[in-house]
């Protein structure tokens, strides 16, 4: 693999120990997981989400093979998001799990703290609020000042606040997420944040705001090509549309949102979309 590819693969994902600099070269143990490392995360962008298990494992097996916590955290991490991606969701959590629960090997602090953070996303992802609130405690008290993860960690938290139906602490939370993620050239997260920041909007009775954020949150993930976000925007922009009263817009946003989900084979999210174009929509404001 070139240097340039390498550094490439190393850039996404939870970087394996080794990616962050050049000289001096690896021994050759760490040289073979930091490219089994990269081969996966080429395979996951690509959605070979199989592909990219296998891989990642590999790259995990090696680095238990040499005791190196830093480098099995980061593939467990890895292979934590994969599963998830690929929809199992168990293995998602053991993944995980052997990283916050391990009596056997210490963990980096900022691995716990990503370990943690993607515990609470998976538990909101359940509604299971209350344990995942724990989890992102757990995480923001692993990252310490100067934290690369506290615009994911203010993500979550306005999840988990919108999902209590707390809706001014959602746009409090989602407002310095997106500060956080704007400063560091996050798009995936800056992304999140305002659709995040746009959902809290429109439960808190302010439709007409919603639709620059949603649009912008659109207009990256389009870009970073992930159906489940460019779903989930589609909604947001249908159910703002709705909520003005301009019940054409609204058709058409959760028209392509169904498109999206059937082409990706997402059922339950055909079933969400389909659930929301049979509601009787609002009267037109036009």
């Amino acid at each position: 693999m070139s240097g340039a590819l390498r550094l490439a693969a190393c850039a996404a994902l939870a970087a394996a120990a080794g990616c962050a600099s050049q000289p001096p070269a690896p021994p050759a143990k760490r040289q073979q997981a930091i490219e089994a490392n990269g081969k996966a995360t080429v395979l996951f962008q690509r959605g070979d989400y199989a592909g990219a298990i296998g891989e990642y494992g590999r790259a995990l097996e090696i680095e238990r093979s040499i005791e190196n916590e830093d480098g099995v955290a980061a593939n467990l991490i890895n292979l934590s998001i994969t599963y998830q991606r690929a929809g199992e969701r168990d293995n998602a959590r053991s993944a995980i799990a052997e990283i916050l629960d391990s009596a056997a090997m210490r963990f980096p602090q900022p691995r716990i703290a990503e370990a943690a953070l993607r515990s609470a996303i998976l538990l909101a992802e359940e509604r299971k609020t209350e344990a995942a609130a724990k989890a992102l405690e757990r995480s923001r008290a692993a990252c310490a000042r100067g934290c690369a993860l506290g615009g994911k960690i203010d993500n979550v938290e306005a999840q988990l606040a919108l999902l209590d139906g707390k809706h001014d602490a959602a746009k409090a939370a989602a407002q310095r997420a997106l500060s956080a993620n704007r400063s560091r050239g996050d798009r995936e997260e800056i992304a999140n944040s305002l659709r995040l920041l746009g959902a809290a909007t429109l439960e808190s009775g302010r439709p007409a705001e919603v639709e620059a954020l949603a649009r912008e949150a659109l207009e990256i993930d389009k870009q970073l090509a992930v159906p489940a976000k460019i779903f989930r925007d589609l909604v947001l922009l249908g159910r703002a549309a709705r909520a003005r009263g301009q019940a054409e817009d609204a058709a058409q946003y959760l028209g392509r949102a169904l498109v999206v989900a059937r082409a990706a084979h997402d059922d339950v999210a055909v079933g969400e979309v389909t659930s929301l174009l049979a509601e009787a929509p609002a009267s037109s404001g036009r």
